[in-house]
């Protein structure tokens, strides 16, 4: 015994499928206008490269001025030159933030 469904209505074309089907289909893109794109960002991948090794290298060029200016005096006490530890920060800041974007 099977059981059979059966509906008064006549069926009919799904109306949705025809209308997907009109659509025009995806254009192929430009290879023209892509390569400029890659071009682009290769700029400015080298750019973020760039900035990532110059902020690196200065931060430890700052550090290495750090330790050159700081001294003890005769009471064993370090002085420190904190002006170069702030451009090593702010260099390091810089090299996180090209990092960062990459």
């Amino acid at each position: 015994m099977s059981l059979v469904l059966v509906s008064p209505e006549p069926s009919a074309p799904d109306q949705t499928n025809a209308t997907a089907t009109t659509e025009t289909p995806m254009a192929r893109p430009d290879p023209a206008a892509l390569a400029a794109k890659n071009r682009q960002e290769e700029q400015v991948l080298k750019k973020r490269f760039i900035g990532m090794v110059l902020g690196l290298v200065f931060a430890h060029v700052y550090v290495a001025l750090a330790l050159a200016y700081s001294y003890m005096d005769n009471h064993n006490h370090l002085h420190t030159c904190w002006l170069p530890l702030f451009g090593a920060f702010i260099c390091g800041m810089i090299f996180v933030f090209h990092v960062s974007i990459s």
